[in-house]
């Protein structure tokens, strides 16, 4: 069954508190501030799982100040981890 609902999280990049919403059905992944105006839109091939995790590693990269930081930097990493990974059918 495919989910129609967006799966939504609150976090911090570079100081800033975004809210990131991503819709399963259409990849679409959208990078907001707190008042609801959008940063970034891209495409994420991946689950929300995944999308998380590549997160959680950009923080433990930035802590360790091996990365850049902000909404720019993230989803230039998100897009590379596109071009990386298979493309995955949504239906198995």
């Amino acid at each position: 069954m495919v989910t129609t609902r967006p799966c939504t999280a609150a976090c911090v990049i570079d100081g800033r508190l975004v809210t990131l919403t991503f819709y399963p059905d259409s990849g679409m992944l959208r990078i907001a501030d707190p008042t609801g105006v959008c940063l970034k839109e891209t495409r994420w091939h991946g689950s929300w799982r995944a999308l998380l995790e590549e997160f959680r590693g950009y923080y433990d990269a930035a802590e360790n100040h091996d990365t850049a930081r902000g909404v720019d930097d993230i989803v230039a990493r998100l897009g590379e981890r596109n071009a990386e990974a298979p493309r995955q059918l949504a239906f198995a």
